[in-house]
């Protein structure tokens, strides 16, 4: 038996009982099994200081800060030690008036080389701008920019050690049946550890009604570690707060993953 560990990609939602609910999550997460978190959308220093009270049981947090805020919102806790962590940002810039203060957020890419067991491993947390459209053709408006996101994303894989096994994930805004998605997919020689599964990772909203699959977990084994994953989709279903009200954790769905390296 190889190396096992547990990681989780979530988008946390930045809006809507935002306190309440990552209080919820953090509880959840600090009783839980996993070791590596991928979180998107923590927003603000405090909102991460709090989180980090909650989840004492993850001792290790890498991020990169712009003044009050958290660099595009993206943030990366483990119960493993973090040995190095780097912030990238998207050179495509959403335009201001665009949904969810995708400018404000200054998205791009977290990549942190970790040690899980004594063994390296590279985990990449990212967010590429929302598609308000819901229409990933190559004629939309979006789809320009969401290609040239994944582009720089390939760019930085491309340089990053290949001794060392790859994990890539987080909310890329782009379906797993579109070209986009398919394109970088052959470009990165990354695997999708949910490929065949259907089941959406956005619960469907007024403001946006489209459900796909646009959370990804990617794997890259390196020449002497092949990956075997063993995923699932988590917080689908509302939580029950302490006086009973049920809450969903966000608007999307979180994907959970035994990882072994064999």
């Amino acid at each position: 038996m190889g190396t096992q560990f547990r990681v989780l990609t979530f988008n946390t939602l930045f809006f809507g009982q935002v306190r309440l609910r990552r209080r919820t999550l953090g509880k959840i997460l600090d009783r839980s099994a996993l070791d590596v978190i991928c979180l998107q959308e923590i927003l603000w220093r405090w909102s991460l200081a709090e989180l980090r009270d909650i989840c004492g049981t993850y001792p290790h947090v890498a991020c990169a800060f712009l003044g009050p805020a958290v660099t595009g919102g993206l943030v990366t806790l483990s119960r493993w030690p973090i040995v190095e962590h780097r912030y990238v940002a998207y050179r495509v810039r959403t335009p201001r008036r665009s949904p969810r203060f995708d400018w404000f957020l200054r998205k791009g890419m977290l990549i942190t080389r970790l040690e899980i067991a004594s063994h390296p491993v590279t985990v990449v947390n990212t967010h590429l701008m929302a598609n308000s459209d819901g229409d990933w053709s190559r004629t939309n408006r979006h789809s320009a920019a969401l290609h040239a996101e994944l582009q720089q994303l390939a760019e930085e894989l491309a340089m990053i050690d290949a001794d060392v096994p790859m994990l890539v994930m987080g909310d890329f805004n782009v379906p797993k049946d579109s070209w986009l998605f398919e394109e970088f997919l052959v470009g990165t020689g990354l695997r999708d550890v949910m490929a065949g599964d259907t089941r959406p990772t956005y619960r469907p909203t007024p403001r946006l009604r489209t459900i796909q699959a646009i959370d990804h977990l990617l794997v890259r084994p390196s020449p002497s570690s092949e990956i075997v994953a063993d995923p699932k989709l988590v917080f689908e279903e509302p939580i029950s707060l302490p006086d009973n009200r049920p809450v969903h954790l966000s608007d999307h769905y979180g994907i959970e993953s035994r990882i072994e390296l064999t």
